[in-house]
């Protein structure tokens, strides 16, 4: 295994000649914004290229500009908008939002997140989530050992090869902080394997770690209900947050699988994987059963607000097609387009459906029904009454067209109307 990840950070990790460049540039454009934020704010470098622990190929850069508690948040938008008018005139940037605006923006081949957050010392003083970001790099930088870098390293570039690196909400995966943290706990990528190999997803009282010992052994338990997750890694800097939040259980399943698998035979291969494309993934999954393809336009929102929404949508359409038994919907939103890939077990149902009705006994209720379906052919079954009507929606086509032509008139950003679907079979 050694002579594996010899190999493997060989590969991705920077060298100390690219460690201290990337450095001094990042330490160059916070002194930069320094000079043009406002006075009595606190300019700091967090995020992995404060904690050394960022890989060869991932030179992502996160600049927190720190505002009193007394700012309001109102306030924080413009702000950064001047921030970036005065350090680089000429620089297009993307403003999002998270729990307030941040800015990105490409320089020099780097990624730069510029994000307005509150001076806080402990977490309870926190105004937004991202306050607590600083206290993060604290810590990391505090408790990682150097020796253990490597393991961080590691442990990204496997989670990452298997498209399973990263809290946004389109992936569910592991964030670089919970990286930081298990490697901590465990002490190196192997020792981490070991252990998780072991788990149990879904077993009575899950997956526990708190590394500040917040809780009673006897109340881990207890926590793993109140976070509502079968994993949960309590952040140290505020034993009120699960660390592992965003981790789907699909992905812990993953992750669990691949570290058995790694452990029984290790190999590069775990490391250097191609993702599948969209149709890879579609081809594979539907083998067997039926598929259909969907596409259309994606909006121009941010990936959280987008997948959020798209998983709301998704859940609602597996549900509505339940009598074709969904396999499982693939989704992406590459090419400036929103596929789906929706995978069936089958794609027609009897033309004739069974509507069951009241108890015989109750025979007012019994006439009314017979009444509201006079064209169908009436059954009686222990003593119940059911017709035999025509069945609305019998072919899988018609039943996800007549989804989405309701789902248009709700209020999401993919509520389109028919005419801007494509639906295809496969």
């Amino acid at each position: 295994m050694q002579k594996v990840l010899a190999r493997v950070l060989q590969a991705i990790k920077p060298s100390g000649g690219e460690l201290s460049a990337e450095l001094a540039f990042a330490e160059l454009m916070v002194a930069h914004i320094r000079d043009n934020a406002p006075k009595g704010c606190d300019v700091v470098l967090t995020g992995s290229m404060a904690k050394r622990t960022f890989l060869r190929d991932k030179r992502d850069i996160d600049i927190f500009v720190l505002f009193g508690r007394s700012v309001p948040r109102e306030s924080l938008e413009p702000f950064i908008k001047d921030i970036m008018a005065a350090s680089f005139p000429s620089l297009g940037y993307q403003l999002s939002y998270a729990e307030h605006p941040y800015s990105r923006f490409h320089f020099e081949g780097r990624r730069i997140d510029l994000v307005p957050a509150y001076k806080i010392t402990k977490a309870a003083e926190r105004i937004s989530a991202v306050d607590r970001s600083v206290l993060h790099t604290k810590f990391v930088t505090g408790s990682l050992k150097k020796k253990q870098v490597d393991d961080v390293l590691l442990l990204k570039q496997f989670l990452r090869s298997s498209e399973i690196y990263g809290a946004e909400i389109k992936i569910g995966g592991f964030s670089g902080y919970l990286c930081e943290l298990l490697i901590i706990k465990y002490g190196g990528f192997p020792a981490l394997l070991k252990a998780s190999a072991k788990w149990k997803a879904g077993a009575a009282g899950g997956i526990f770690i708190d590394i500040k010992k917040y809780y009673k052994p006897s109340e881990a338990g207890g926590a793993s209900k109140r976070f509502g997750s079968q994993f949960v890694v309590i952040d140290p800097t505020d034993r009120n947050r699960n660390v592992a939040a965003a981790v789907s259980g699909e992905n812990l399943r993953l992750f669990i699988s691949l570290a058995r698998r790694f452990i029984k035979k290790p190999a590069e291969s775990f490391f250097f994987r191609k993702p599948l494309s969209f149709e890879e993934k579609a081809a594979k999954a539907s083998k067997g059963k039926k598929l259909y393809v969907l596409s259309m336009p994606r909006p121009d929102i941010v990936d959280d607000i987008l997948w959020g929404q798209l998983h709301k949508m998704l859940g609602q359409l597996e549900s509505h097609l339940g009598e074709f038994q969904p396999k499982g919907i693939i989704a992406d939103d590459s090419r400036h387009l929103v596929r789906l890939a929706i995978i069936l077990g089958r794609d027609r149902l009897p033309d004739k459906m069974l509507v069951a009705g009241p108890p015989l006994e109750m025979k007012k209720h019994a006439a009314q029904f017979r009444k509201s379906h006079k064209r169908g052919r009436f059954i009686i079954k222990k003593k119940r009454l059911y017709a035999e009507v025509k069945r609305p929606l019998a072919k899988a086509d018609e039943a996800i067209h007549s989804f989405f032509r309701a789902f248009a008139t709700t209020k999401s950003h993919l509520a389109y109307p028919e005419e801007m679907l494509v639906l295809e079979k496969k």
